[in-house]
């Protein structure tokens, strides 16, 4: 919150372009290979899914568009080097201590003093580097890849273990917690290269069968099929998910969630931005409003998001709220999607942004 109080009294703001930025989806084909060459044409890669709310939003998205039928996603069996660092680091030194059954997505994980295995979605604190630097993040609890982003943009990377000396370092800043390191066992890998620690699948024990992933929209799981069947294929375009959160929070306590938990209160900043954020809304059974990142200035009376200028807008009545008898954030309801302007007080849910990580 402090850095968007300053923005606010300061009027300091930063201008940004955004092409394609929020999450989108279109289908395609059946074959997976032509399917996969459309989504290229378009410059879209096949879908990842991120979560349990990722796979819901899913089901009704295809109970919509394709009834029935299963579609293809980009999770595939295809990784040659199956327990990697994160940062690239070829060092070997305990990979053996992380491994998994096929179809199991492991991470290294610091519990005890030693090094062991854990499910890549559990919530761990975690610790970063910086040249020769170690640092521990324990006031957060991340899964793997929202702390391996969250290094990447605070730091280097996650932290890599290379030998006897490196190990006894990390120990000693590790203070006996448990903590993610940068380590990851894993065959499956997302054609788009994201991480994801999503790993729901319908059956574990016919994995073996297909190197390929289809969902049905009636079913959260992933399916392992052969990548010769048919299927009808989901494309996407955009690096920022949108993450709804049905919990009502006054707006400065969602600012805080969504900095804490993902990449920050959702902001719209073209054409595009407001027709992915209908799309998810439409999938979406609460009714709302959203809280999004819209604040207004009590001092200037302008507009911004969070810590930049308003350049596109989306009003009720394509009118903007203007001082004095505006309330002072921003909404957006689900009837129409526009935007209002909101008491900050009020408890809402309220829709988060999280920034796609890449393996690479």
């Amino acid at each position: 919150m402090k850095l968007v109080l300053f923005m606010l009294c300061s009027g300091f703001v930063h201008f940004t372009s955004a092409a394609n930025r929020l999450r989108q989806f279109s289908l395609h084909g059946e074959v997976i290979e032509s399917s996969l060459s459309k989504c290229k044409e378009d410059d879209a890669s096949f879908v990842t899914l991120y979560d349990e709310g990722d796979a819901t939003f899913l089901n009704r998205y295809l109970a919509d568009k394709v009834k029935h039928e299963s579609v293809w996603l980009g999770l595939k069996r295809s990784r040659e080097i199956v327990t990697t660092w994160s940062n690239g680091d070829s060092c070997t030194f305990l990979l053996s201590n992380v491994t998994g059954k096929l179809g199991e997505q492991i991470c290294g994980a610091i519990t005890n003093n030693e090094l062991k295995g854990s499910k890549c979605n559990n919530r761990y604190a975690f610790m970063c580097y910086k040249g020769n630097k170690y640092h521990l993040i324990e006031h957060e609890s991340k899964n793997w890849c929202q702390a391996q982003q969250y290094c990447r943009r605070h730091f280097s990377d996650l932290v890599s273990i290379c030998d006897d000396e490196q190990n006894q370092q990390v120990l000693e800043k590790g203070k006996n917690k448990t903590f993610w390191i940068g380590l990851m066992h894993d065959e499956w890998e997302w054609m788009d290269k994201s991480c994801s620690t999503y790993r729901t699948w319908k059956n574990i024990d016919m994995i073996s069968s297909g190197r390929c992933t289809a969902k049905i929209f009636s079913s959260s799981s992933l399916y392992a099929m052969s990548c010769s069947n048919s299927a009808k294929t989901l494309c996407y375009k955009g690096k920022v998910r949108i993450v709804v959160i049905m919990m009502n929070y006054t707006w400065e306590q969602a600012v805080d969630y969504c900095d804490a938990n993902h990449s920050g209160l959702l902001r719209i900043e073209d054409d595009e931005d407001q027709n992915a954020v209908a799309e998810r809304l439409k999938y979406t059974t609460v009714n709302g409003p959203f809280w999004i990142g819209l604040r207004q200035s009590r001092v200037f009376g302008f507009w911004i998001w969070s810590d930049r200028a308003v350049t596109y807008s989306n009003w009720e009545n394509n009118q903007q709220p203007e001082m004095p008898p505006s309330e002072n954030c921003g909404v957006i309801n689900k009837t129409n999607y526009r935007w209002r302007d909101e008491n900050c007080s009020h408890e809402h849910p309220f829709l988060c942004e999280e920034e796609i990580s890449f393996m690479n």
